[in-house]
């Protein structure tokens, strides 16, 4: 059997910290341009919270995701049934859950492989056989596992593992390779891969440390089954939510193209989509590969590419990305959105000011910069203050606040 590394020495446990799925909603909102298009956006920030956890929107944390009640509200605005929907930075998918539900033909693309897996995951229904199959091998891995860990059988340490000692606290490393073991054996089907996102989802919760842990992860005391339950846990609430979202969806409505590749050139024809709706990156804010790496690396995903391809990613520390370089990578993808949308259609954009040159940056001037060329026309806004939590963010943002914003663009006619 491999050796684990001993742990590095204890730290002095931090205070948790409050864990958000969606960015911080509410406060007042600044609104500019078409006064009538404003208030529109100003209704899609009054945000329906039980909509958090509907259909399957709880299913897999994801950083950044938009709120599903402006996805919801900005595909009825503007959109009929029929219509096809684009998200270029479609992220764990929830432009598409809400297309998929409205009855529109959704496309989504995505230059991490995780975001994409997640996103197959909540919009591949499987029906009711699949189902009950996916909740029923779950809770059989459950049990072998929690049995294996109780009488504290442990697994071989792979290789790619013999680090993650530093990540999770001992018995709880071995119960999460039981049943990784367990999940990877499963065929690699819509159910197997359900399966591996399970596991995926509940990889957070156990860790210790590392930039994606609970700040009380240290001193946390996790006893052993409890991994191996969540797993069977997760496998129903993913159950039901994919019945909720086959309840919904609108009988012939096809299930959404989802596509790995990048937002520079996008899988779909010219002059195609009513709407594009998408939370592009913030820019020199964060490392989305890093964000997620434990990820990565338990479900034998590369990296690299994503990390060639990513947009806007910091590489080191806040802000440290070159705007000429960014405002070119702006233009691009601004181009594409301009390309597939049709003459009239619309874009929302969900936007915040990022870093870049290590200086804040005003996101609407920015994209409205970059989608001039390609013929994207501001038509209003809707913005709100966001708290700031990082001293580096809370010292460039000190002269204004830093703010989200809801972008409203028109495809010139």
């Amino acid at each position: 059997m491999e050796r684990l590394r001993p742990p590095a020495p204890p730290r002095p446990p931090l205070p948790p910290r409050q864990r958000r799925a969606f960015s911080t909603l509410g406060g007042p909102l600044d609104l500019g341009g078409d006064a009538e298009a404003a208030r529109t956006l100003a209704r899609l920030y009054a945000v329906e919270p039980s909509l958090e956890r509907a259909l399957t929107h709880g299913f897999h944390s994801d950083a950044g995701r938009m709120h599903p009640s402006i996805a919801r509200g900005a595909i009825e605005a503007f959109t009929a049934s029929g219509d096809t929907v684009v998200d270029p930075f479609c992220g764990s998918g929830t432009v598409l859950v809400e297309a998929m539900g409205l009855g529109r033909r959704a496309i989504g693309v995505d230059a991490s492989p995780l975001a994409i897996a997640i996103a197959r995951a909540r919009t591949t229904l499987l029906g009711e056989a699949g189902r009950e199959q996916l909740v029923r091998e779950a809770a059989e891995i459950a049990e072998a596992s929690g049995e294996r860990a109780r009488k504290r059988r442990r697994p071989e340490v792979p290789p790619w593992a013999r680090r993650e000692i530093e990540r999770f606290h001992a018995h709880v490393l071995f119960e999460l390779l039981g049943l990784r073991e367990l999940v990877m054996a499963h065929a690699d089907d819509d159910v197997g891969r359900a399966l591996r996102l399970c596991l995926s989802s509940i990889l957070v919760k156990f860790m210790k440390a590392g930039p994606a842990a609970p700040r009380d992860g240290e001193a946390k005391r996790i006893a052993r089954g409890i991994p191996s339950r969540m797993l069977a846990s997760r496998a129903a609430e993913l159950a039901r939510g994919l019945a909720a979202l086959e309840r919904r969806t609108p009988a012939g409505t096809p299930p959404p193209e989802i596509v790995e590749g990048d937002a520079r050139a996008l899988p779909a024809p010219a002059a195609s989509a009513a709407l594009v709706v998408s939370s592009p990156p913030y820019a020199g804010t964060y490392d989305y590969a890093a964000i997620h790496e434990a990820r990565f690396l338990w479900l034998g995903l590369t990296e690299k590419k994503f990390r060639r391809v990513q947009l806007g990613a910091r590489a080191e520390a806040v802000g440290d990305i070159s705007g000429t370089a960014w405002r070119a990578e702006q233009a691009r993808f601004m181009a594409e959105v301009a390309r597939v949308l049709r003459p009239g259609g619309r874009a929302l954009l969900v936007v915040g000011d990022g870093v870049v040159d290590g200086r804040a940056e005003n996101a609407p001037d920015g994209i409205a910069a970059a989608g001039a060329p390609s013929g994207l026309d501001p038509v209003a806004r809707a913005s709100q203050s966001r708290p700031l939590h990082d001293r580096r963010l809370a010292q460039i943002f000190a002269a204004h606040p830093r703010r989200e914003h809801l972008l409203l663009l028109q495809k010139r006619s």
